[in-house]
C-alpha cells in the first residue's frame, strides 16, 4: 500500500491548499464524487472538482507516486499487447508523432521525450527525426521494450542533458503527479533558452465524460492525480514563465477502452478494433462540440537576456 498523506474523505486540507495550476488563486472544492481504484493499491478514491476554475484533483493524495508503476504493468505501458494490435498502435503513434512535427515545425538537434511509457511514440517519433537525437526518459533504469533504436535515461539521470533540449514532450504526464507545479518544473529545466515544450493532458470537460460518467476512460484513478481545464493547464503553464505559441485541442482514442469500463469487462482486442471503428466519430463530435479528449499546449522558454542588454 502507498502511503498518503490524508485520508479519503479529508476535503477540508484540500480546500485550504492552493490551486496546484496557479500561485494566485484559491480554489473553491466541491464535495468529493467516488471513482472506482484501477490500480487495485488505494481503495477509496475520489475527485474533489474546484467551483471556479474547474480542475479536479484526486483523493487521497500520494506522497509517492512511483510504486503505481513498478513491472511496468499499468495501461500506460501498453502491456501483453500482440503482433496485430501492436501493428495498430505503432501506425496510430506514427500518424500522432507526424502531426506533431508539422505542428511544432522547425529543426531540433536534441527531443526529449518525458514521460515515454512504452516508448512506441518515442521510437516512431525517433524514425521520422533521423538527424535529431530523440531521448525517451522515464521510471524505470531499463528503456522499454519498444524502444529499441532511441536513447533513453531515467529520471533519475536527466540532470545530464538539462538545458540542452531544442524540444520536450510531455505527452499526457502533468496529470500523473499531485504536485503540477513541480513537476512542470522538471520539464522545463531540460530546455535549453529558446526551446520549445509541448504539453497534452486529458480534458476534464470532454464531451464523453458525462456521457460514460466515472466509467470514461481519461478519469483512471488514482494513477491520474490532476484532472485539468483548458484555463488551469494555460494558468500553469504562464505561472511556469513560458509564452504559450499554440493551443490544440487533440483527440485521444478513449472510445473502446470507456465502453469496455461501462460494461464492466476487461480491455481486448475487441474494444480495441471497437475504438479504432468508433474514432471518425469521435473526432467529428468533438470538433462539433469543440470538447476535444484532450488539451495540448506547445510553449516557449524565453531566451536568457544578453549582457548589457535592457
Amino acid at each position: 500500500m502507498l502511503k498518503t498523506e490524508a485520508s479519503p474523505t479529508a476535503v477540508p486540507a484540500i480546500v485550504e491548499r492552493r490551486c496546484p495550476s496557479a500561485d494566485d488563486s484559491r480554489c473553491l472544492f466541491g464535495e468529493p464524487e467516488a471513482f472506482p481504484d484501477r490500480s487495485g493499491m488505494i481503495g477509496d478514491v475520489s475527485v474533489v472538482r474546484c467551483r471556479c476554475c474547474g480542475i479536479g484533483i484526486t483523493q487521497p493524495p500520494l506522497a509517492d507516486v512511483t510504486s503505481l508503476y513498478a513491472d511496468r504493468k499499468s495501461q500506460d505501458f501498453q502491456p501483453n499487447t500482440g503482433k496485430f494490435i501492436h501493428a495498430i498502435k505503432s501506425l496510430a503513434f506514427r500518424r500522432q508523432a507526424r502531426a506533431l512535427v508539422r505542428q511544432v515545425g522547425g529543426r531540433s538537434e536534441r527531443v526529449v521525450d518525458f514521460g515515454c511509457g512504452s516508448g512506441l511514440f518515442t521510437q516512431q517519433l525517433s524514425e521520422m527525426l533521423p538527424a535529431s537525437e530523440v531521448i525517451g526518459a522515464d521510471f524505470h533504469d531499463r528503456p522499454p521494450a519498444d524502444l529499441t533504436e532511441s536513447s533513453y535515461l531515467s529520471f533519475d539521470r536527466l540532470q545530464n542533458v538539462s538545458g540542452t533540449a531544442d524540444l520536450v514532450l510531455a505527452m499526457h504526464v502533468l496529470e500523473h503527479d499531485d504536485d503540477s507545479r513541480a513537476l512542470l518544473a522538471r520539464i522545463v529545466d531540460l530546455a535549453k533558452p529558446g526551446g520549445r515544450i509541448v504539453l497534452e493532458v486529458p480534458n476534464i470537460d470532454c464531451v464523453w465524460a458525462p456521457l460514460f460518467g466515472r466509467r470514461w476512460d481519461a478519469w483512471y484513478l488514482p494513477y491520474h492525480r490532476v484532472h485539468f481545464t483548458r484555463m488551469s493547464l494555460r494558468s500553469l503553464v504562464e505561472s511556469a514563465g513560458l509564452t504559450v505559441e499554440l493551443e490544440a485541442p487533440a483527440c485521444v482514442p478513449t472510445m473502446g477502452r470507456s465502453i469496455a469500463n461501462l460494461l464492466g469487462w476487461r480491455n481486448s482486442i475487441v474494444f480495441v478494433l471497437v475504438g479504432v471503428a468508433l474514432h471518425p466519430i469521435q473526432w467529428i463530435a468533438e470538433r462539433i462540440t469543440q470538447r476535444s479528449s484532450a488539451l495540448r499546449i506547445v510553449a516557449r522558454l524565453p531566451n536568457r537576456t544578453e549582457p548589457g542588454d535592457g
